[in-house]
This record gives structure tokens, sequence and C-alpha cells, in this order.
């Protein structure tokens, strides 16, 4: 009867391990589809800039830097998704948990910066076609 319990809290056990290490990928996954985004921002605003045509100095400047921090920021992402995860994965092996507050920190920060870039862009490109109306 003894045999049965430790069995079956072992069962139970092993299930409650596989759930974590399970939304720990879930959880790598969704960071590996924010990056994709942010890398997609950029290469968005490129090709939304040639196709309008109408170059200006600034905007094309301020297009070709919102498609390298957009693309620096994406990588960054996944580089730092990797990282986590791993350490995840090795908390949830030994059974601690310790928070990623400055990832998040900075990860945050990159992500303003390539925003702050990207209403710029917009702010002069409209400023330019109203200039040409």
């Amino acid at each position: 009867m003894e045999n049965e319990n430790k069995k079956k809290e072992h069962e139970e056990n092993q299930l409650k391990f596989a759930q974590q290490h399970m939304a720990n990928e879930r959880t790598y996954l969704a960071w590996l589809r924010t990056a994709i985004a942010i890398i997609g921002i950029g290469f968005l605003t490129v090709s939304l800039h040639l196709t309008i045509g109408k170059s200006h100095r600034i905007s094309d400047f301020l297009a070709i830097l919102l498609t390298i921090l957009s693309s620096v920021a994406g990588f960054g992402v996944i580089i730092n998704a990797a990282v986590q995860y791993f350490r995840k994965r090795k908390q949830i092996q030994e059974q601690r948990f310790h928070s990623t507050h400055v990832s998040i920190i900075v990860g945050l920060l990159a992500l303003l910066i390539v925003l702050l870039v990207a209403v710029m862009y917009i702010f002069v490109q409209f400023m330019h076609i109203e200039e040409n109306l």
C-alpha cells in the first residue's frame, strides 16, 4: 500500500515537472515570435519607405536607423530568450525560482528606443509629405 502511494506521488511530481518544462518552452517560443515581429518592423519600415518614393535626408536616415535598431533589438531578444530558457530549465531541475527583472528592464529600454525612432520617423515623414502638398 505504501509503495502504491509513493508511486502515485512520484507520477504526480513528474507531471508537475513536465508541465513546468513545457511552460518554459512555450515562453521561449513566445519570445521568438516577439523577436520576429520586432525584426519585421524594421523591414516593413524600409519597404514602405521605398514604396512611398518621396525621399528626404532625415526620413532616409531614420528609416535606416529604425531598421538597424529593430534588427539589433530582435536579435537581442532571441539571445535573451535562449539564455532565459536555459536558466529557467536549470532552475526547474533544481526546484528553485529567481525572477528575471534585469532582462525585462533591458528589453523594455531597447524596445522603447525602437518605438521612439519609429515615432520620429512617422513624424518626419508626415511633416515632409505636408510640405509637398
